[in-house]
């Protein structure tokens, strides 16, 4: 199984990026965003929990965001492959995940994509977001800068151990979609040649 991790400030793309990956490669688009905005739509206990950060542009706790990353991860043992948007975002998490893969035995982070664009267009795409979507999250541009300054802060900053330095690509998020996706193809089909991983378009 192949582990693709999205890793970028919001607005970036990831979404739109892993939704592509899912077309292409079948693989399963694990999104700790959409999980926890279909709690809140739903109104359980944990989407009434997460709101609360959430609304304030904040990070859900890991001991919550760990709980229900793994359960997702138990469902699709026998997946090709499961990209990761919005995940990790704390160091606890990277140990989360890498615990988690070793305990099953269903493979290693393969590769990291890290989007990488200016603050300004980030605010003007989450705000034309808001329109089309109705995220509230995206409505609020005070919300908006939180967001990004927790990601620049703390998230952004999660893989600069030597470790993972072989496995980051870094990519221009301001490029248009199609150029970003036939980057992360290219890349990703070259990591299943030198992994010999089946590939079946």
């Amino acid at each position: 199984m192949i582990h693709i991790i999205l890793l970028g400030p919001p607005g970036c793309g990831k979404g739109t990026q892993a939704r592509i990956i899912k077309k292409k490669f079948g693989y399963i688009h694990l999104s700790t965003g959409l999980i926890f905005r279909n709690h809140i739509k739903n109104n359980t206990k944990i989407g009434k929990i997460v709101n609360k950060y959430i609304n304030n542009g904040k990070l859900v706790p890991d001991i919550l965001t760990t709980s229900i990353v793994d359960n997702e991860i138990k469902k699709f043992f026998k997946a090709k492959g499961i990209i990761y948007d919005g995940y990790p975002r704390t160091k606890n998490q990277i140990f989360s995940l890498e615990n988690i893969l070793n305990k099953f035995s269903i493979g290693k982070l393969n590769i990291i994509f890290f989007f990488l664009i200016k603050e300004n267009i980030i605010i003007n795409r989450l705000l034309n977001r808001s329109k089309i979507s109705g995220r509230y999250d995206d409505i609020n541009t005070t919300v908006i800068k939180e967001r990004i300054k927790e990601y620049n802060e703390n998230t952004s900053l999660i893989w600069k151990d030597k470790k993972w330095e072989k496995i980051i690509i870094k990519l221009e998020g301001n490029y248009s979609i199609n150029e970003i996706s036939l980057f992360i193809e290219k890349n990703i089909k070259n990591i299943l040649c030198k992994k010999n991983f089946f590939y079946e378009k």
